[in-house]
């Protein structure tokens, strides 16, 4: 009973791994003082941000948690960021989110620049 207990143990230990969260899932905070429309997450040299990460607008203050699957490979990705009623956008490129867990953007309204503070 024990010997089937042990080897019940070492097989449960052994598929944690496969269960674990990827490294580079991310929160973005929407901390603009606008809502957010699109937030799109792409590797480098793909320029197509078609996949939005929001299902609808993000409001300021609100929090949007970006998952990976499998099928992604590599830490650094690429952000593009669109805000709802405003044609201006922005990227940020090279962010290596396999050491941040989250992103909060902020604009300043006296230079018109956003910027990510990451942790």
């Amino acid at each position: 009973m024990r010997k089937l207990l042990l080897n019940a143990m070492i097989v449960v230990t052994m598929a944690l791994p496969a269960y674990a969260a990827d490294e580079r899932n991310f929160t973005i905070v929407n901390d603009t003082g606008y809502e957010i429309s699109f937030v799109g997450v792409n590797p480098p040299g793909d320029n197509d941000f078609g996949d939005n990460e929001l299902g609808s607008g993000l409001a300021d203050g609100g929090s949007v948690y970006v998952k990976f699957n499998g099928a992604d490979k590599g830490c650094f990705w690429n952000i593009k960021v669109k805000w709802t009623g405003y044609a201006e956008q922005v990227f940020f490129e090279g962010l290596d989110l396999c050491s941040i867990t989250s992103a909060t953007l902020q604009y300043d309204r006296s230079s018109r620049k956003t910027t990510a503070l990451v942790q």
